[in-house]
């Protein structure tokens, strides 16, 4: 585990959040909170058991593009108490909803840099809003657990935050760089026409390793003002050379075909798409049928 005592930073937000929770006089945010100390429990038994907290959902390199030591996505994969799935979007959100997003993120990270030891990925990407980094504590500590881990910068192995919820104040280029700095990186994710996705990408700029297209443009119809070309025109007028992540393909032969339409589109993810191995299989047996 990371030099930062995981239990206890769990403990100590259980505690806040049970002060929080007492306090609350509405319903609603009572629920939350009680949805979010179910969450840390079931962090907390996973953390004391070692017990992988991660799912990895690989980015698929297209023809041309990417290699071996393509990213996985880390995606939160808690049970409760009974063993059920927890589902991980409104379990992060009831953190978030309530001011608590550094503290979650931060808990988070050091969990993500425990498993990356664990496994067998080389480069993994991980979730925090960019809120996060404006924390001293989310910064000094997130960048003490990649210094522990030995990674280097432009190295084989990175850790990359995935900044999936954007945030009013003003990037710090300092902090940004002291991240690669220690062997991490950025990607910018679910990007798609707002004026939120234009902060995002402006501030990030350069230090964005990769831009990820938001599902529902993925797979939108080409005719909609949000579809793929949309997006790709948008991205490739700020940042030309950014390297691009398509979301939520559904088979190989999308893959194929948005390589087709797109062929600076260098990654392909989604929730159903194979494992790199049977993809890179699927891809050259279709690739055999098109010639």
């Amino acid at each position: 585990m990371p030099s930062v005592d995981l239990r206890q930073e769990v403990d100590n937000l259980q505690k806040e959040i049970i002060t929080l929770r007492d306090g609350a006089k509405d319903i609603e945010q009572k629920n939350k909170f009680i949805y979010a100390l179910s969450g840390l429990e079931s962090l907390d038994r996973a953390i004391h058991n070692k017990d992988m907290i991660f799912g990895v959902e690989p980015w698929h390199p297209l023809a041309g593009h990417g290699n071996v030591l393509s990213p996985g996505e880390y995606l939160l994969r808690l049970n409760d108490e009974s063993g059920e799935a927890l589902p991980p979007y409104p379990m992060i959100m009831a953190f978030y909803d309530n001011g608590l997003t550094a503290e979650i993120d931060l808990i988070l990270f050091l969990c993500g840099l425990w498993q990356f030891g664990q496994d067998d990925e080389a480069q993994v990407t991980i979730n925090i809003s960019a809120k996060s980094l404006h924390s001293s504590k989310f910064i000094k500590t997130a960048l003490k657990g990649l210094e522990d881990a030995g990674l280097k910068p432009g190295g084989p192995e990175r850790i990359i935050a995935e900044i999936h919820e954007s945030t009013s104040e003003v990037m710090s280029p300092h902090v940004l760089e002291l991240f690669r700095t220690f062997g991490g990186g950025f990607a910018i994710d679910d990007v798609g026409l707002s004026m939120k996705d234009v902060m995002r990408l402006s501030e990030f700029a350069e230090m964005a390793d990769y831009i990820k297209i938001d599902r529902h443009s993925v797979c939108a119809d080409p005719e909609e003002p949000t579809s793929l070309g949309q997006v790709m025109s948008f991205i490739r007028s700020l940042l030309p050379g950014a390297v691009i992540v398509a979301e939520g393909v559904k088979t190989t032969e999308h893959a194929q075909q948005i390589h087709k339409n797109f062929p600076d589109i260098q990654y392909v993810q989604g929730l159903y798409l194979p494992t790199r191995e049977v993809f890179a299989k699927e891809w050259q047996d279709l690739a055999k049928i098109t010639v």
